[in-house]
């Protein structure tokens, strides 16, 4: 058993832990020309600095033939090694951004699952005697999920939840589309305006009106870049690793809602206006929001006061993108767990703080689709650096199939904390300020395959 632990133990440790051969502690022995020995005492001199882990003493007598020492192990470096692997991850979709509508068809991203979606990495790194580079790169681009569907009641934009709209849905100051919460709510009599609170403004069907329920539409897009340059140290005669090194991770995200239904505005008083003004959806204590195109009339309902005889249709939408650019200095631990002649069962673990630049742009519009031809709408976009973390961790098996070939099958899980998340930026808007929401979570896990090969 003893003289097949060269054969054994040298091509697993050479695909990822290439500076534990026991040939390194012999190499870095400082040695000078007269110190030079011929191949049979090499061989022998290899099998004595190793037979504690190696081969027996009795077995190192005859050289290399006796310990079955390969040609190539007095061979300290460079080795070179190349892995490509199929990734299959999912992430998590539970979110700190609020609701898109309250009520009883209550609306948020967290109605969205991510299933796994594909990606690769690929790996390439050059060890000479204790030493490690290596160089990686992965890409998951494939995160997308949607939903549509159509809502059960009607959704009020004011207070008229509390009296025509009772039961239905709403929009407030706490959910998405706030300015035309805004707008609905205004009084602007005192600038001889408009005073919106005498009506109660909302999708139907409401009251009298049997309109169809309001439909919607949910989107999410996310995807991962990696790189990581990284310099490891292998301890002789030690079943692990110890690296440093620079990582850059881009997670750029999109998520967009959509709203659709028929305007209705129910007087409440007399000197209702029949609709949402241009003046309420525009003016600073409104909406403030701006006409990007169509006539400037306004949305109406039925009785036409403000525009084309209605009720107009109307379509809302709510986009946030997001970029997050972190770069940062992390640390490695990699270890051996179990191995075999030919299986091997190893682990790591990976932490470092991030800087991390986070862009986020949020555009809304609000637009007439039938009856009426008006865009309203507003961008608005904010950048911010802060710190960031990231850990990984996962536990991989390798079968060898050749003493230079392997292939490889593991399970991953990586940790985003200090980042901007689209879902998250709506509650960032107060009034016209937007400040991204940099103070996200993201966690992503999956499964990888792939093929190894050290030369």
């Amino acid at each position: 058993m003893w003289r097949l632990c060269i054969g054994r133990l040298f091509p697993v440790l050479l695909s990822g832990f290439a500076g534990l051969s026991c040939l390194t502690n012999l190499h870095a022995q400082d040695q000078s020309a007269s110190d030079v020995l011929e191949p049979d005492e090499i061989f022998k001199q290899v099998c004595t600095t190793c037979e504690s882990e190696l081969c027996p003493s009795d077995a190192c007598q005859n050289g290399c033939d006796a310990c079955q020492v390969p040609e190539n192990v007095c061979h300290s470096g460079p080795f070179l090694y190349f892995q490509a692997e199929y990734l299959f991850w999912t992430r998590d979709s539970n979110f700190a951004g609020g609701t898109i509508i309250g009520g009883p068809d209550a609306l948020s991203y967290d109605n969205l699952n991510f299933n796994y979606q594909s990606g690769y990495r690929l790996k390439s790194a050059i060890a000479i005697e204790n030493f490690e580079l290596e160089f990686s790169w992965m890409q998951i681009d494939g995160w997308n999920e949607s939903q549509a569907g159509q809502l059960s009641t009607g959704v009020s934009f004011d207070s008229g939840i509390a009296t025509s709209f009772a039961g239905a849905n709403f929009i407030n100051a706490s959910t998405y589309f706030q300015p035309i919460f805004n707008a609905a709510s205004a009084d602007l009599s005192g600038g001889a305006g408009p005073n919106e609170q005498l009506e109660d403004d909302g999708f139907g069907p409401v009251g009298t009106f049997a309109d169809p329920a309001p439909s919607y539409q949910m989107q999410y897009r996310s995807s991962l870049k990696d790189w990581e340059l990284m310099a490891k140290f292998a301890p002789v005669n030690r079943r692990f690793k110890l690296g440093a090194g620079w990582r850059h991770v881009n997670l750029d995200e999109l998520s967009s809602v959509s709203l659709t239904g028929t305007f209705r505005a129910v007087d409440n008083a007399v000197g209702a206006n029949g609709g949402l003004s241009h003046a309420a959806l525009t003016d600073p204590n409104g909406g403030n929001l701006t006409l990007l195109s169509g006539a400037a009339d306004g949305f109406d309902d039925e009785t036409a006061l403000l525009g084309t005889a209605g009720p107009d249709r109307l379509r809302f939408q709510n986009s946030a993108v997001t970029d997050n650019s972190l770069n940062g200095v992390q640390f490695s631990l990699e270890s051996i767990l179990v191995e075999s002649e030919n299986w091997l069962f190893d682990g790591f673990i990976k932490a470092g703080v991030y800087h991390n630049q986070a862009r986020g742009t949020i555009t809304e519009t609000y637009s007439g689709i039938t009856n009426d031809n008006s865009v309203y709408g507003r961008t608005l976009t904010s950048n911010q650096s802060s710190v960031a973390f990231v850990g990984h961790t996962g536990l991989g098996l390798v079968y060898r199939i050749s003493d230079n070939l392997r292939i490889r099958g593991g399970w991953e899980v990586l940790f985003l904390s200090g980042v901007a998340l689209a879902p998250e930026q709506a509650t960032a808007v107060i009034g016209s300020t937007y400040n991204v929401d940099n103070n996200g979570n993201m966690i992503a896990n999956g499964g990888n395959a792939g093929i190894e090969f050290v030369y």
